[in-house]
């Protein structure tokens, strides 16, 4: 694979992956294709399944030198993604910090099994009033500027829907979307330190 213009900085591998732990449940995994160790972030999607704009999301993190998942949406399995993130997922995932990325109504569960150590990035956060944890480095991309949470970075795309990131979505705006991104890789590498890829 290629990186094209615009798409990032490493070439990656994607697709579905068992979890490394019992019961091994498939997830959707996007990874740099680069030796060396990548941090990891977890996608907490609002669907029961990955989806296909979680999918993008993830492969978008992996252009930018992420090791990044989707499992499916339930606690359990967002849980074993994270310690295994934590603790350093293979010869591709750098153990430590990591993030936890939660979207529209994956933004409660990514919250809660966030942990001391992670780094929260909140895509279209619903409900607007959630409690961030003390103590961990937090960004909202929003289009609701009503009741925000304190103790984290916000930034407020007004007169948008919340589908704006989604290029699948009729409420799609590629300027914002493509702002939200690059506000979210900038976040990450300031909290997770990515490595400079070839």
């Amino acid at each position: 694979m290629t990186v094209l213009q615009g798409e990032g900085r490493v070439p990656i591998l994607y697709g579905i992956q068992p979890l490394p732990t019992p019961p091994h449940r498939s997830c959707y995994l996007a990874r740099p294709d680069a030796e060396g160790r990548h941090p990891g972030v977890v996608v907490a999607s609002p669907d029961p399944e990955p989806s296909s704009p979680t999918k993008a999301l993830a492969r978008h993190l992996a252009r930018h030198g992420y090791a990044a998942v989707v499992p499916r949406a339930v606690p359990g399995d967002l849980e074993v993604a994270v310690a295994a993130f934590g603790a350093g997922w293979g010869e591709w995932s750098r153990g430590g910090t990591h993030a936890v990325v939660g979207i529209g109504t994956g933004s409660p569960l990514a919250v809660q099994v966030a942990g001391p150590g992670a780094v929260l990035a909140l895509l279209s956060p619903e409900p607007a009033d959630l409690e961030l944890p003390a103590g961990v480095p937090a960004l909202l991309v929003t289009t609701n500027d009503a009741e925000q949470p304190t103790g984290g970075a916000v930034v407020v795309y007004r007169g948008l829907e919340p589908g704006f990131w989604d290029d699948g979505s009729p409420d799609y705006s590629d300027a914002a979307a493509r702002d939200a991104f690059a506000r979210m890789v900038g976040f990450l590498d300031l909290h997770l330190g990515v490595a400079a890829l070839a």
